[in-house]
């Protein structure tokens, strides 16, 4: 495929801001490094919608992530950060890029991290860094848009004990993708607990409006979400699980009231140096207060091959399905081959 036109309507002015912060310092003695990572896909998916009485089948290819990362170090305690993130999906015209990172960091050497800018989220982050198959799909939180990958603010991460570790993002609720803002911050928090070298469980949290505007129209509720991740992860065995329930983060304008919960468990063990199987669950339950019978499910399982380290190579399968108590309204089936290259 050939890439025709880009868009970066929203990102150039944060691409204007991390290109400054790397180039501003290059007088300076320090360490650049660049590299990145790129998620795609080959699959034939096959999609019925049973209200619209629709059928759709066909092979087609997705570019899913390109992440092309710079960082330039000042000195030990000093650095910037700027990480591009390219998709081009099946039945889209063009390319679009993102910028996800652009921030300068100061590093403490407690562990303490402090980051201005636009950086990841601190609970997602943390149950893509446990889940271990993010390539392959999202977690559940963020197909039910409850969640998001990153955000523009204050970022800053640290330890409060030897096994117990915090993060905390004020950021603008507009994510990433929206570098916008309203009269308030919204804030995330997470604390986690290390119970062995292994084993985690942690604590999340959300309070925000999402960079919506009251100037139009009247907000009559708060965005909130409440996070509760477990995970286990050696050599050989990595098992999680995420419940998360939520707020009124499509109803802000609305005056009824909606709750939104959903859960992922996942699995995966190593058979041999080069090979492991996978497989996950997701359930949801996006209007319990309107519709309280709509469950959306998603489902995968596979067999990954990793013949080099920064290859890895996975056959798998994938079900969606959107449904009530008269049945099904919609379901998606897909099967093929998900790459992750890191360079």
């Amino acid at each position: 495929m050939i890439l025709s036109t880009i868009t970066v309507r929203r990102a150039l002015p944060a691409l204007a801001f991390g290109a400054a912060a790397l180039l501003a310092p290059a007088a300076y003695a320090g360490d650049f490094t660049f590299g990145g990572k790129v998620f795609a896909d080959i699959s034939q998916l096959q999609q019925r919608n049973y209200v619209a009485h629709t059928d759709s089948r066909g092979w087609d290819g997705d570019l899913k992530r390109l992440y092309l990362d710079a960082d330039y170090a000042f000195d030990p305690a000093w650095s910037a950060h700027v990480t591009t993130d390219i998709n081009w999906l099946r039945g889209e015209r063009d390319a679009v890029v993102w910028l996800k990172h652009a921030y300068l960091q100061r590093q403490w050497s407690n562990h303490t991290r402090l980051r201005l800018g636009v950086d990841d989220m601190p609970v997602l982050s943390l149950t893509s860094q446990w889940y271990g198959y993010r390539y392959i799909d999202s977690i559940a939180t963020s197909m039910q848009k409850i969640d998001d990958a990153a955000d523009w603010g204050v970022h800053l991460k640290g330890e409060l004990a030897p096994q117990l570790d915090y993060a905390v993002a004020v950021v603008t609720g507009g994510g990433y993708k929206r570098p916008t803002h309203n009269h308030r911050a919204d804030v995330e928090a997470v604390v986690t607990w290390h119970a062995s070298a292994h084993t985690m469980l942690a604590l999340g949290g959300y309070d925000g409006q999402l960079a919506a505007s009251d100037d139009a129209r009247p907000l009559y509720h708060t965005a909130r979400r409440l996070d509760l991740l477990a995970g286990y992860a050696d050599d050989t065995w990595r098992l999680g699980m995420r419940y998360s329930y939520a707020s009124n983060w499509a109803s802000l304008y609305s005056v009824a009231s909606e709750r939104t919960g959903s859960w992922s468990a996942w699995a995966s063990v190593q058979l041999a140096p080069q090979w492991s199987v996978f497989a996950r669950y997701d359930n949801a339950q996006p209007t319990r207060l309107r519709e309280p019978s709509r469950r959306a499910t998603y489902a995968n399982a596979g067999v990954q091959w990793q013949p080099v380290k920064p290859l890895r190579l996975a056959l798998a399968y994938k079900r969606n399905a959107l449904r009530h108590d008269d049945g099904e309204l919609h379901r998606s089936n897909e099967i093929g081959i998900w790459s992750e290259f890191s360079f």
